[in-house]
């Protein structure tokens, strides 16, 4: 039979999203190891996450620096000699941190595991924190950050989480680029000491997994407990948000304005937190949102406009957020405030419903797509406290939305009187 390629083949929805199997294991001095087997290249990914993020730090910048500065010499080796091995075995390290929690990936070719893995250890366990390589690390990091903090994005997104959540929040504090002058050796060692432990981490690996690496990664991080025994809490803190619904940062020889419209809400563990990531979506989550349609493609107000929902620990917070020419600034808070409403006093048509449940579904399809993605969005997961059974319940939920729940959602949660609008620019 001929193939008629004038006739699109028929689109249907997963009724399941395929999630490859877990095994978790837990290790001789109790750090959890969780094992994902998937592929066939001869490749691996470990990730050690530790809950040491910067709301643990008594001083700004310590979490952050502590673990970028991890690899810059060890006990054992120096800060080129890391780099020559790992270069020479086609490995290669990550850093990265958050409010919540720092991350260390190794990737590793199978035939030489033990040895980045040996590796590994010296950087994780054993960090020696060279005062000449913290010098030169303080003085590059704080001229970007001087950098950074010229920009109108930077000032907006700074000013409206700290109104949020207040100035001194660990969710709402920031740096300023003196701080790199109060860094020092022993703070680094002091919260390395402290938080960089067995006690407080889980270790995530994923690609072509036998039981060899699983004994490896036992030999190297899961026999003898190693760091401080005694696992340390952030105390959650109050948030004591600013009571001004509309701020302004002046920046006068900015020729565009940042702005940032959101409010608090919740974290992934909410029960309308699903509902609330689709009303997103639609609002201004991906390209074809209704504020890219009206704000960019129609009025051509500003290059991109996008919403989002931010999740940490604790909290989390809905944002707008966009950059337009001074003179669009008040035209595009009031169309952004025209979508909103539409959310409230109009359903969502069938076509746009079904549009966006397929956009979401893909993009989730998309980020299992190969052993390092389904491995991020384990440690997503395992941060929250629960597994896979959470990303099936998002998607079971995601295939059942009806209008009359995003209806509902908008009204509840995107009331514009409850909402802060911060603008950066020239006022």
């Amino acid at each position: 039979m001929k193939l008629n390629r004038t006739i699109a083949p028929e689109f249907k929805l997963p009724h399941k999203i395929p999630l490859p199997a877990v095994t978790d294991i837990c290790l001789q001095n109790g750090l959890p190891l969780s094992v994902i087997n998937t592929g066939d290249a001869d490749v691996l990914r470990f990730s050690i996450v530790f809950d040491a993020g910067t709301r643990y730090q008594s001083q700004f910048l310590v979490a952050s620096s502590t673990l970028n500065m991890l690899a810059e010499g060890t006990k054992k080796y120096t800060p080129t000699e890391i780099s020559e091995q790992l270069d020479f075995y086609g490995a290669s390290v990550d850093f990265d941190i958050d409010r919540d929690w720092s991350c260390i990936t190794f990737y590793s070719l199978t035939r030489h595991f033990e040895k980045v893995m040996e590796i590994a250890e010296q950087i994780i366990k054993y960090p020696a924190f060279p005062e000449k390589e913290l010098d030169i690390y303080k003085q590059n990091q704080k001229q970007q950050l001087i950098i950074e903090r010229e920009k109108v994005a930077t000032i907006a997104r700074e000013a409206f989480v700290s109104a949020l959540f207040g100035k001194t929040h660990h969710y709402g504090a920031f740096a300023h680029p003196d701080d790199y002058d109060k860094l020092n050796c022993s703070l680094l060692n002091k919260f390395h000491e402290k938080y960089y432990s067995a006690d407080n981490a889980f270790i995530v690996v994923s690609g072509k997994v036998s039981e060899k690496e699983i004994k490896i990664i036992s030999d190297f991080f899961g026999g003898n407990v190693w760091g401080n025994t005694q696992k340390t809490e952030s105390e959650q803190q109050k948030i004591v948000s600013s009571p001004e619904k509309t701020i302004h940062v002046p920046k006068n020889d900015s020729v565009q304005s940042a702005i940032r419209i959101g409010k608090i809400l919740f974290n992934k563990n909410h029960d309308d937190y699903c509902g609330m990531l689709f009303l997103n979506t639609v609002l201004g989550g991906y390209f074809g949102s209704r504020l890219m349609k009206n704000i960019r493609e129609e009025k051509g107000y500003t290059y991109g406009i996008y919403s989002n929902i931010v999740c940490m620990r604790d909290s989390g917070y809905f944002t707008i957020s966009t950059e337009v020419a001074n003179e669009y600034v008040e035209l595009a808070l009031k169309e952004i405030k025209n979508e909103i409403l539409r959310l409230q006093q109009q359903k969502i048509t069938k076509d746009e419903l079904s549009l966006v449940k397929n956009y979401i579904i893909g993009d989730m399809l998309r980020s299992i797509d190969g052993a390092w993605k389904i491995a991020d969005m384990y440690i997503d997961v395992r941060q929250i406290g629960t597994g896979f059974e959470y990303i099936e319940k998002i998607f079971d939920e995601i295939l059942k939305i009806t209008p009359n729940r995003m209806l509902d959602l908008a009204n509840k949660y995107l009331d514009t009187n409850t909402l802060t609008t911060v603008i950066s620019g020239r006022c």
